[in-house]
């Protein structure tokens, strides 16, 4: 097994799309949040740190023609990849940097609308996470957005040793990062058999899970020197250094309170005024094990006029495998929700016809007196993966988007570029 800096680096992470740091989605999101988003419609300039190999940037790339975007991951093998399709596809409103954050931070001379890192920070040593607060710090644009996503307690706190013991298990295990991980979580299934997670009833369906994952993902995952939980309070804490302000979760459910969390636990929520605290009640109540923190430089709220005017022209388009009618069941962390058909079958029915916007939506008769709950139905079904803005621009990279298509095929990636909307959806059977 090889590392550098505690970061296993002799096989290749594997690509994994992320909606939730798309432009057009974060956009859509910060002004769901009642706050002034950068504006995409113009010019723009976006930085992923720790890109790997560029999947995420190359589609953001190829369907936001107003963006430029830049890479930085201290693997050159990742970047080789990203680079040479880059160079396939055409685009050239894209670059990738080879630097750790530390390196990136003390040369950029850029500044940047949106900075986000995804399955990084809970990986990296703490100079580095200090480093990508730098970052912000200093080249984020006044309404910038930070996203942050890291592995959080409680949820994350039960694997704690076994990434311990699975770590360092690898190190006395002469094959590669792959044949380690497989070799370590065959060993902690003994442990299981052997009693020791006696305690932890749930422990053995989440092993038989993870046994299912990507080697590589799985090696990526633990093997790692630094991986590390945080308490949200503590992250946020250390994150307003930076000059930015929480503004909420990238994930379009958990700012639905009642819906993502328990109904007897929000009378108690309600009774806490800091923000921090909440937000750490929320992680005990959904046994939070991941999050995906958003986070401004010097954010405007929007007054409840201008709330209701930009909402009001988002453009909604149903996406590939989106149900057209009927009820819509909603497989959360705290059980399943089901949306009734009398709510959704009309909005579903809507947008199969063809995209609308939200003040289209709102003459649907079931929402003409209740804008709260059309909200509240867009944003579970964006949730779900099922309904996405459209991108406001009117530009179009065709032909680059259609090599990125072609280069996804060649590939066997999973996904589906789906360029109105400036993102990308799971193949079906991919779908959370």
């Amino acid at each position: 097994m090889h590392k550098e800096t505690g970061y296993v680096v002799d096989v290749p992470y594997p690509p994994h799309f992320h909606k939730e740091i798309q432009p057009v989605w974060l956009a859509s999101l910060v002004h769901f949040l009642g706050a002034a988003a950068p504006d995409i419609n113009k010019p723009y300039a976006y930085c992923e740190l720790g890109c790997g190999t560029g999947i995420n940037l190359l589609i953001a790339a190829a369907t936001n023609p107003q963006g430029q975007f830049v890479g930085v991951d201290f693997n050159e093998a990742h970047l080789a990849i990203a680079k040479d399709a880059a160079r396939l596809i055409g685009l050239k409103n894209i670059r990738f940097i080879h630097a750790d954050f530390a390196q990136f931070s003390q040369e950029n001379n850029l500044f940047f609308d949106f900075v986000v890192s995804h399955g990084v920070w809970s990986w990296i040593a703490p100079n580095q996470q200090k480093s990508i607060l730098q970052i912000a710090a200093r080249s984020l644009k006044p309404r910038g957005l930070l996203y942050l996503h890291y592995m959080c307690h409680p949820g994350a706190t039960q694997m704690i040793p076994v990434q311990k013991l699975l770590n360092d298990l690898a190190q006395h295990l002469p094959g590669t990062s792959e044949q380690n991980i497989r070799a370590g979580l065959d060993f902690v299934s003994q442990l299981d058999a052997a009693g020791v997670f006696v305690d932890q009833p749930n422990f053995g369906a989440r092993l038989e899970a993870l046994k299912q994952k990507n080697a590589s993902y799985l090696a990526h995952d633990f093997l790692n020197d630094h991986w590390r939980p945080q308490h949200s309070v503590d992250l946020h804490r250390l994150v307003a250094q930076a000059g930015v302000v929480y503004l909420g979760s990238a994930s379009t459910f958990e700012n639905l309170d009642g819906l993502s969390i328990p109904g007897a636990v929000q009378p108690v929520l309600s009774t806490l005024t800091s923000p921090a605290l909440r937000e750490m009640v929320k992680d005990l109540a959904r046994n939070q094990h991941q999050r995906q923190d958003l986070f401004q430089r010097a954010p405007a709220r929007l007054s409840a006029q201008e709330h209701l005017e930009r909402v009001g022209s988002f453009r909604f388009q149903l996406l590939p495998g989106a149900p057209r009618s009927g009820s819509v069941v909603f497989a959360t962390p705290i059980g399943n929700i089901q949306g009734p058909g009398e709510i959704f079958s009309p909005l579903l029915e809507r947008l199969a016809e063809r995209p609308a916007t939200f003040d289209e939506l709102r003459q649907l008769p079931v929402f003409s007196e209740n804008l709260g709950m059309l909200s509240q139905s867009l944003q579970m079904l964006m949730w779900r993966g099922y309904v996405h803005p459209q991108r406001q621009d009117g530009l179009s990279n065709r032909a680059q988007v259609s090599r990125l298509k072609e280069w996804i095929e060649k590939r066997e990636l999973k996904v589906k570029v789906v360029e109105d909307c400036g993102t990308a959806v799971h193949h079906p059977l991919e779908q959370a």
